[in-house]
Order: structure tokens, then sequence, then C-alpha cells
């Protein structure tokens, strides 16, 4: 068993175990009230989901049978990376320019697909979460 292996291992557990304890804590908590949810409902949903999902790579790492071909460190510090630089710059650019560049990053730069397609769903993303967000929520953006 390769190191990255027993990482993945133990970061899926960790998961498990997070979405665990916010499936506790939520059903500790008033799930729905009269025709709209409650404080438990979301942290109840997310922690089904992280748990599910982190169930799901557990499952995943039992049924493979060689580790050799597990995901290298180098892709999830890019990422980690563009993330970082996203964040710190929704002050300077704001919300829109930011997002936009950081979904451009990722599907071109990371992913490596081909830069129209990328600009095109990179705007369609950030132009519905604007959308969403600042339009019909009246949230306000960096």
């Amino acid at each position: 068993m390769r190191f990255a292996f027993r990482g993945e291992l133990v970061l899926a557990l960790f998961f498990t175990l997070i979405g665990a304890l916010w499936m506790f804590r939520a059903l500790r908590m008033p799930l729905w009230d009269g025709f709209a949810p409650d404080s438990g409902f979301l942290p109840l949903v997310y922690g089904v989901l992280l748990a599910a999902l982190a169930a799901a790579v557990l499952v995943q790492l039992a049924l493979a049978k060689d580790s050799s071909n597990a995901e290298t460190i180098r892709k999830p510090l890019i990422v980690m990376g563009a993330l970082i630089a996203a964040v710190a710059a929704l002050p300077i650019v704001g919300f829109v320019i930011s997002v936009f560049a950081l979904l451009v990053f990722l599907y071109a730069g990371v992913e490596r697909l081909r830069l129209l397609p990328s600009a095109i769903a990179a705007a369609a993303i950030t132009g519905s979460l604007y959308l969403v967000f600042k339009a019909w929520l009246g949230v306000p953006l960096p």
C-alpha cells in the first residue's frame, strides 16, 4: 500500500466521521418548521452527502486492485493554490472576475480543456451565480 493510498483512506474515513457528526448534531436540531426547512435541515443534508461521498471513496479504495495509479499530490496542490489566489483576489477585483478567472484556469489549465468552451462555461456559471445571489437574493458580493 503506497502512502498516497493510505492518505486517501485516512482522508475518506475522516470525512465520513465529519459527515456522521453533522448528521448527529443536525438530528438534535429542528428539521422542519411549518412549510420551510429549519436550522437542522441543511446540516443534515450536507452530512448525508459528505458521508455518502466519503463512503463511495472508501468502496472505490476497497475495490481497487492496484494502488500504483493513485492520484498524485500535484493536481490538488495546483487547485488549492488557485483557490487561495481567487480568494485573495476577491477584495481587489471582485467576485465576478475572480470566480471567472478561477473557473477558466481550472477548466483550461488544470483539466486541459479547450479555451473557448472553458471560457463559455466559466461565464455561464459565473453569470448564474451572480444572477442568483446578487439579483434574486440580494446578497452583497465582494
